[in-house]
């Protein structure tokens, strides 16, 4: 059974020649570019790179019926008055409502979602969080254990000064800003992590041995 679709297991998000697809994302425009890592056909979770381009907004409030992590690369993203630069990670919890998304002078950003990304108009009552879970990835005193930024029921999300050399479920680690530029990686429970990987690594961490990436599964279309 194909529990994790694996696209890509390893990237260069700066690399020019990626499959990048056009998305318009309910709501907004332009149309953004998106590169599909990973998704899991079983609830819809999914990882991709997304290129918001000059000038994109999505101006109105809405909200996702499930939550969002997510990463900047490159440029800077600003979702409900909190603006996101390189290495600024942030959490959006679903249903959270969401104002005023844009990005002036475009952006890159490594995109997490828990389930499929179902976009609903209108304000919820619930007000948009003033941190926005943002968290400064690079900058942020991190203890020898890894500091844990959120966890839940499908896994975690911590970061490390240094990658350990495996992990004992499933990961997807992705180093902001590695010698090389970003890069990111799905490991097997148990995969060594590539050898000259270093700099601070954000990783999340599946709670289930059995949920361990596949590569080779039939193709899942981007919507």
């Amino acid at each position: 059974m194909c529990l994790v679709t694996v696209y890509l297991a390893d990237v260069a998000p700066l690399r020019p020649d990626l499959p990048w697809k056009p998305l318009t994302i309910p709501g907004s425009g332009p149309p953004v570019e998106l590169v599909r890592l990973e998704i899991d056909p079983a609830d819809g979770s999914s990882t991709s790179l997304v290129r918001f381009p000059p000038g994109w907004r999505r101006p109105g409030a809405g909200h996702y019926l499930c939550g969002e992590e997510f990463v900047v690369l490159e440029g800077r993203l600003t979702v409900s008055g909190v603006a996101y630069g390189p290495g600024e990670r942030g959490w959006i919890r679903s249903a959270v409502t969401r104002i005023d998304s844009r990005s002036e002078a475009g952006a890159l950003a490594l995109a997490w979602f828990s389930g499929v990304p179902a976009w609903v108009d209108g304000d919820t009552g619930t007000p948009p969080e003033p941190s926005g879970g943002r968290t400064r990835l690079l900058t942020v005193p991190v203890p020898d254990a890894g500091l844990l930024l959120r966890s839940g029921s499908a896994g975690e999300t911590r970061l490390y000064e240094q990658a350990p050399a495996s992990f004992a479920a499933a990961a997807r680690v992705l180093w902001p800003a590695g010698p090389g530029g970003p890069r990111w990686t799905a490991l097997r429970p148990g995969e060594p992590v590539p050898s000259g990987r270093t700099g601070r690594a954000f990783v999340r961490i599946g709670h289930s041995h059995e949920r361990e990436a596949v590569a080779g599964c039939p193709p899942e279309p981007i919507t």
